[in-house]
């Protein structure tokens, strides 16, 4: 299975209204899984690393498919579980950036350091049900729904893809 990126409001199916409220929000949604949370919330880093990018990744950037890119996928934790899975995706020379280092991120969110930044603007944001496969092992289960949008500044574009686990959100 790939993944079927549309705007929300083009998507040919359709999650429920509390999934969808949560994969349209263009706020912030570490602040969102903060407050849902118990004040809980923290980044679980899987992987950082460069790897070659998925064909759909590559659309999205400008790349050719298979061109090598950093790759930085996490776990957000919230209410005392993982409820979503992050993948976030940046050409090459996006890591020479000077207003956020994205080699060094650690475990503080990403997310944060993006609305924070005066002069990064995030594009449109995209739903699709995400490929189970594409999944860390331990969280592979069908029928979930991510969100995916483009970050920019110029120098800096960063595809951020935001999966929400089985059984989030609760409300």
């Amino acid at each position: 299975m790939q993944p079927n990126w549309h705007p929300a409001e083009l998507h040919p199916e359709q999650p429920d209204s509390v999934l969808l409220d949560w994969l349209t929000d263009e706020g912030s949604l570490t602040l969102r899984l903060t407050a849902a949370g118990n004040d809980d919330f923290r980044v679980e880093v899987l992987s950082q690393c460069s790897q070659p990018a998925r064909a759909d990744e590559a659309e999205a950037l400008g790349l050719n498919a298979g061109e090598p890119v950093w790759v930085r996928e996490v776990l957000l934790h919230t209410a005392g579980a993982p409820r979503v899975f992050a993948r976030s995706v940046a050409p090459l020379s996006s890591l020479a950036h000077d207003g956020i280092d994205l080699q060094n991120v650690g475990t503080r969110s990403l997310g944060l350091q993006l609305f924070s930044h005066p002069r990064v603007s995030r594009g449109k944001l995209e739903i699709s049900r995400y490929p189970v496969a594409w999944l860390p092992v331990a969280w592979r289960t069908p029928d979930c729904w991510a969100r995916r949008s483009l970050f920019s500044d110029g120098p800096l574009q960063l595809l951020v893809c935001e999966v929400f686990l089985a059984g989030w959100p609760t409300r």
